[in-house]
């Protein structure tokens, strides 16, 4: 594949290659060092016992993040927490947060059903910040996620160089995930939109995770740009305003999440 005809604004082709050779090199080191120093019992720890829900952890930003009070910004966390327990899933959404950027926003209940409002996602966070987050408090979580939903870069995309400032973080999110569950499963979303360079990140994300997906860790992507519309002014949009969505694409999302989420969801409901 050769990135120079997708990407004209990043580094020559050959620049591209070395930096990829080095970030997996990297991502290797990180993700295998800590799990193999990692003690026995504190391994075992981490995984699910019979019975226990099977743990998510939204990461993000904005789009993940919501909660604003003058609209109803509730993400597509709200509708896919009801979808799974609709479906039959025991699960427990995880992280450190558990507000929206308006403190006093609320997410209703649904048939009695209060909402399970736990995430990782920061308003207006980079892919690297929101990075050096998820690597402070990780540590902290009482539970390991056994799947994570990362939908970032959108505050990124004004960056020339999408390799560094988006796949980089990417690939160390990983492998931050990797050191509290060596077996988590990671849902990678691509960005909605379809704009030059969203489209032109696409690939690169598309080879990074099929290059860190394993057997035991599988990596995989969800490709929410498919049927979206951001244009805030047509009938059926899916966005408030270009980039957060709307309730129709609240759901849109959720319902691209849960189809990707299925074949695991069923793997580990039985283990």
């Amino acid at each position: 594949m050769h990135f120079s005809n997708l990407l004209p604004r990043l580094p020559a082709i050959a620049a591209l290659e070395v930096w990829w050779l080095g970030a997996l090199a990297a991502f290797f080191i990180a993700a295998l060092s800590p799990v193999l120093a990692q003690p026995a019992h504190d391994r075992a720890a981490n995984r699910r016992g019979p019975g226990q829900p099977i743990r998510i952890l939204p990461i993000g930003d904005s789009v993940t993040h919501g909660g604003r009070t003058d609209r109803p910004e509730y993400t597509y966390r709200y509708p896919l927490y009801f979808m799974l327990r609709k479906a039959g899933y025991n699960v427990d959404f995880i992280g450190s947060r558990r507000s929206g950027t308006n403190e006093d926003a609320v997410w209703p209940d649904r048939d009695g059903v209060p909402f399970d409002p736990d995430h990782e996602a920061y308003y207006g966070g980079t892919t690297g910040y929101v990075r050096d987050r998820l690597q402070e408090r990780i540590a902290s979580y009482p539970v390991a996620p056994d799947i994570a939903l990362i939908l970032l870069g959108g505050n990124d995309i004004e960056s020339n160089d999408p390799a560094q400032f988006i796949i980089a973080p990417l690939i160390e999110i990983i492998a931050t995930l990797r050191t509290k569950n060596p077996s988590v499963t990671v849902l990678v979303g691509h960005l909605p939109e379809h704009d030059l360079k969203s489209r032109a990140t696409r690939p690169l994300i598309e080879r990074m995770a099929k290059e860190l997906s394993t057997p035991n860790s599988p990596v995989a992507t969800v490709h929410h740009y498919e049927g979206w519309w951001e244009r805030p002014s047509l009938p059926w949009t899916h966005t408030f305003d270009w980039a957060h969505p709307n309730l129709r694409g609240q759901q849109k999302m959720a319902d691209m999440w849960f189809s990707a989420m299925v074949r695991y969801l069923e793997r580990m409901k039985h283990d």
